[in-house]
């Protein structure tokens, strides 16, 4: 599952078109505590399938949620849409705003939300990763002006508003899953967007092996 292109020495043959994924479309799974669900958008695995990185989407519909990833994973957390959520770090608890993207550098994320909080599930993205590894580029923002996406980009994931990339529509509820090794331009817009980078292709592209 680490790249949607064969094997043509690092140039394609053909362009791949960007992959609509709908999150609707993608079966739930209950959190491993506290109401709730947690849907694998993608996830890039080794050869060993041991997991580089994984990205979900996930629905806290209780007061507190648990997500635990495998051991040694450490996590990305983006708030995305509903009544704010805390996440506990490091023996404190700090607020998610909407677009924000913090750092868990533990395998568990612990939510919390308001007992008086208004009604609705809370809605977040969840980027876990090897913590023996290189972390992926987690990027939260507009889109940029030039409309050039960033190279090695893997997934797109609409945050707010929606554009075109490539002749691909992307709105709420849904991601792009993109060929790393093609370049990307957006359409005019003013969307918000999350950018996943893979490690594997960014490190070779800045000479690190």
């Amino acid at each position: 599952m680490s790249t949607i292109a064969g094997d043509t020495g690092g140039v394609n043959a053909h362009r791949v078109p960007p992959r609509t994924i709908r999150f609707s479309d993608i079966p739930r799974q209950a959190l491993d505590e506290g109401r709730g669900t947690a849907r694998e958008i993608w996830a890039d695995l080794d050869d060993d399938l041991s997991l580089r990185w994984q990205l979900r989407v996930v629905e806290l519909q209780d007061s507190l949620g648990l997500l635990v990833g495998p051991a040694g994973t450490h996590h990305f957390v983006i708030g995305l849409a509903g009544p704010q959520v805390a996440v506990r770090t490091a023996g404190s608890s700090r607020v998610l705003r909407r677009d924000e993207v913090l750092a868990v550098m533990n395998s568990t994320v612990y939510f919390e939300r308001s007992k008086l909080r208004p009604p609705g599930a809370s809605t977040v993205i969840v980027l876990t990763f090897s913590g023996t590894s290189a972390a992926p580029a987690c990027i939260a923002g507009p889109v940029n002006p030039s409309g050039d996406l960033p190279g090695g980009a893997q997934l797109l994931v609409a945050l707010r508003g929606s554009v075109t990339v490539n002749g691909a529509e992307l709105g709420q509820g849904a991601a792009l899953l993109l060929d790393p090794r093609q370049t990307y331009r957006a359409g005019r817009s003013t969307a918000h967007v999350l950018t996943i980078q893979g490690p594997t292709l960014r490190e070779a592209r800045d000479g690190y092996h």
